[in-house]
């Protein structure tokens, strides 16, 4: 789902942005984790920088299971980009740490929300929301995606089954409309 290398396009007069939208995430989940909050699912309306290619499902709302187990490298990511928060002028595309750094923590960050990050100069599908699912065998209903009215912006559903048995369904999307338009 991530190009490791994908930042490295980002065009120079976005980068600020990128890595400030980047570092928001991570310090909002970082905070929930300080306050004790175990309502992991807590949702977040952010206002989209302009840097933002795509359209992104609001609120932004963690798996919970995903921050528990990306936790220990949310917090390395925060030691390692503190010194570029601290010192704005020191985030540039040269510094190749950084930008596979951010690459790392944006991969991260779209697994643990569920939605793709796509900023300005990248070659990637758009952000919005996606869905990776691997499932074995399946004797019910699966289903990647719904919504109550609609699914907007550049979605995708992955699923990989193994098996469906006698009865079973697997649904990658369903909504009353699923529209791809921007």
């Amino acid at each position: 789902m991530t190009d490791p290398v994908g930042l490295s396009m980002v065009l120079s007069s976005a980068l600020p942005a990128t890595f400030t939208f980047l570092y928001q995430r991570l310090d909002d989940l970082l905070s929930r984790d300080r306050a004790d909050q175990s309502d992991a699912e807590a949702e977040v309306e952010l206002q989209t920088p302009e840097a933002l290619v795509g359209e992104l499902e609001q609120p932004l709302q963690a798996n919970p299971d995903r921050l528990e187990e990306r936790l220990a490298q949310l917090r390395a990511y925060a030691l390692g980009l503190a010194q570029y928060h601290r010192d704005s002028s020191r985030v540039t595309s040269d510094d190749s740490l950084l930008m596979q750094t951010l690459g790392d923590l944006r991969a991260t960050l779209e697994d643990i929300y569920g939605q793709r990050f796509t900023f300005q100069g990248e070659e990637r599908q758009q952000s919005g929301p996606f869905n990776e699912q691997r499932l074995g065998k399946v004797t019910g209903e699966a289903i990647g995606m719904q919504a109550d009215n609609a699914i907007r912006g550049d979605t995708t559903s992955r699923m990989t089954v193994e098996s469906v048995e006698a009865g079973g369904r697997v649904i990658g999307m369903k909504a009353r409309d699923i529209d791809g338009t921007q």
